[in-house]
């Protein structure tokens, strides 16, 4: 059990906007080859899947805050490098372009369809019930392929709060980095919203059909995102399914070690990896984390339920860190220094980190202790194992539409 399976799963998103002021007497493909090459530049990272020391087990949470920062810039640049090629000079004309033959960095020769003021309707998604109509979309399609690289859909260029939010889906296979080239075809749905309760904005990253290979290790996952306590601090919440049969292809020299664990933990193929932490904005970047593993459908304080006298390393919670990364882990919950995020008392506006935890790996609907006020679980922070298990027989409108 010195080697238990930790999972270090790591998708960095980066984007980068340039100064656009020196362009109106470039055609208008060149624009936006221009503008969206900057706005679309993705960079992955992945970390060891498992380690004997405790740093590497918390890999995860050392690098998602930069995973969760650029991410939440996606959907901003897309919008933002349509309103520098002067697509809301006028805020309220209507129009439909097809531009084919656009060279996009990565993507290549790819056709652009960019719809303003013209809506699109009966749009569902996985973070919301119902369909929505969005006011304005772009998609990205390479030249001669039957399936879009990339769709978002979105109402106000200007915000996406306050209205029917922004919704994305994208095929990281085709943005031309090397790393994803044994991404297979994976999906990934971002939805953008505002839930007043805790928090004025949320993002959601849900995801399919992973390869479950070194590049891409879990099947099917989810992301909870908001930023709370009026912007000072960000809450994580995530859980991903994985299979002990994938993880000893992709490492067999810890075959023994995973086998151990299957075993410890029931005998289930599917593991489930259960995260929570909160960090603060502000340099250092306090994050005071919690987390486990699960193979049934509740989680427990530790990995699958085990014993510490028996199993040690079996307790991952509380994990602690700051600028420089991990600091240490195993602390109970008075031991975390009292400037970093607490464990058990949020505010007005945020959950401790035990809330947190506690409404992640639950079903939309459920009520949790100790909750009231902030309700039953909504639909875009449902990560529960039935529903991710759903995932192998339905697209569940994760889907390009």
């Amino acid at each position: 059990m010195k080697k238990t399976v930790f999972l270090l799963l790591f998708l960095g998103v980066s984007f980068q906007v340039s100064d656009y002021q020196n362009q109106t007497r470039k055609s208008e493909k060149t624009i936006l080859s221009e503008l969206l090459s900057d706005s679309i530049h993705f960079g992955f990272g992945s970390e060891k899947l498992w380690s004997a020391t405790s740093a590497d087990n918390w890999g995860f949470v050392r690098q998602s805050a930069t995973w969760a920062r650029g991410n939440s810039g996606i959907i901003d640049n897309l919008i933002l490098a349509l309103k520098n090629a002067g697509y809301f000079n006028n805020p309220t004309a209507s129009r439909t372009d097809v531009l084919s033959n656009v060279n996009l960095s990565g993507f290549g020769s790819s056709t652009l369809t960019i719809k303003i003021n013209t809506p699109t309707a009966n749009v569902a998604s996985t973070a919301y019930a119902g369909n929505k109509t969005f006011n304005h979309f772009l998609e990205i399609k390479k030249t001669g392929a039957s399936t879009p690289s990339l769709q978002l859909f979105f109402d106000d260029p200007n915000t996406t709060l306050g209205n029917d939010g922004a919704l994305v889906y994208y095929r990281l296979v085709d943005f031309g980095n090397p790393q994803f080239t044994n991404v297979g075809d994976v999906i990934t749905e971002s939805y953008t919203g505002n839930d007043s309760i805790y928090g004025t904005k949320f993002q959601t990253y849900t995801w399919r059909n992973g390869p479950e290979n070194s590049s891409w290790i879990s099947k099917h996952g989810r992301v909870v995102l908001t930023e709370v306590d009026s912007g000072r601090q960000l809450c994580f919440r995530s859980v991903v399914r994985l299979s002990f049969t994938k993880l000893k292809e992709i490492n067999p020299s810890n075959s023994t070690a995973l086998d151990q664990l299957k075993t410890a933990c029931g005998g289930s193929d599917q593991i489930y990896y259960v995260l929570a932490y909160m960090q603060k904005f502000d340099s250092p970047f306090l994050t005071t984390a919690k987390a486990t593993f699960t193979t049934a459908g509740t989680k427990a304080e530790t990995i699958c339920g085990l014993s510490t006298s028996s199993f040690p390393g079996a307790k991952l919670s509380y994990g602690i860190f700051n600028i420089n990364g991990y600091v240490t882990d195993q602390l109970n919950a008075d031991q975390v220094p009292t400037n970093y995020p607490s464990p058990t008392v949020g505010g007005s506006d945020f959950m401790s980190v035990d809330e947190a935890f506690n409404r992640t790996y639950v079903a939309a609907g459920a009520s949790i202790s100790g909750q009231a006020s902030l309700g039953v679980v909504k639909q875009y922070e449902e990560t529960s194992k039935t529903y991710l298990d759903a995932f192998d027989g339905s697209a569940q409108n994760l889907t390009f539409k």
